[in-house]
């Protein structure tokens, strides 16, 4: 992960911890912030015989924020509505990938983009929640290919593209304005000429409810 991605997660969570300490015992507004970590970032990649290949990439993360829609009932319990706005690192990883030429070249891959997403939570009681992601994201995935002796880049590709995004995980609320997070999220991904791959990420962090 990038340390301007540390910087900012680490500055997102002070400024939430400050506003935390002068809300006191202010009433929740519908806005939150939130950081998660990427601990296991795994692409569906080809693998060249003798080549370094490392389809899990290093560690990814992501910025979001969101707003809070209104709530409901389903098989008694409360489900809350809201649509995020994210900003997302994928990691980098190692493997074969399409050239112009359409062969498979040793190289590296890194992805990144901005979501926006509706995020839906069925609350299991007072603590626990599941939650569900679904929206669409536009992404870059740029690969460096690489000679195979030594490890230098020989040129690369960058490909734009709209994808389609899930995600589902589990938080645990610590009080009315903070909450800890593991989820689960896809992302299909194109690097260079490749057919699409996939992007299947764990994750874990915080969000502050303002």
């Amino acid at each position: 992960m990038s340390s301007m991605f540390t910087r900012l997660s680490a500055g997102l969570l002070a400024g939430a911890a400050l506003l935390a300490g002068a809300a006191g015992a202010a009433e929740v507004s519908p806005g939150y912030i939130g950081v998660d970590v990427g601990l296991r970032n795994h692409y569906s990649l080809d693998c060249l015989s003798g080549n370094a290949c490392d389809k899990n990439a290093n560690r990814g993360g992501k910025l979001y924020a969101g707003y809070t829609l209104g709530t409901g009932q389903m098989l008694g319990m409360t489900t809350v509505h809201a649509v995020e706005l994210s900003v997302y690192n994928g990691g980098t990883a190692t493997g074969a990938f399409k050239n112009g030429a359409g062969v498979l070249q040793q190289g590296e891959g890194k992805l990144s983009g901005v979501a926006v997403v509706h995020a839906g939570s069925l609350k299991l009681n007072e603590d626990w929640a599941v939650n569900m992601r679904l929206g669409v994201a536009y992404q870059r995935g740029k690969v460096a290919y690489l000679n195979y002796a030594p490890n230098t880049s020989i040129g690369s590709d960058v490909k734009n593209q709209f994808a389609v995004t899930a995600g589902l995980g589990l938080a645990y609320a610590l009080d009315k304005n903070w909450s800890l997070k593991a989820d689960w999220n896809y992302l299909p991904v194109k690097f260079g000429k490749a057919e699409s791959s996939n992007l299947n990420t764990f994750s874990v962090g915080a969000a502050y409810n303002f």
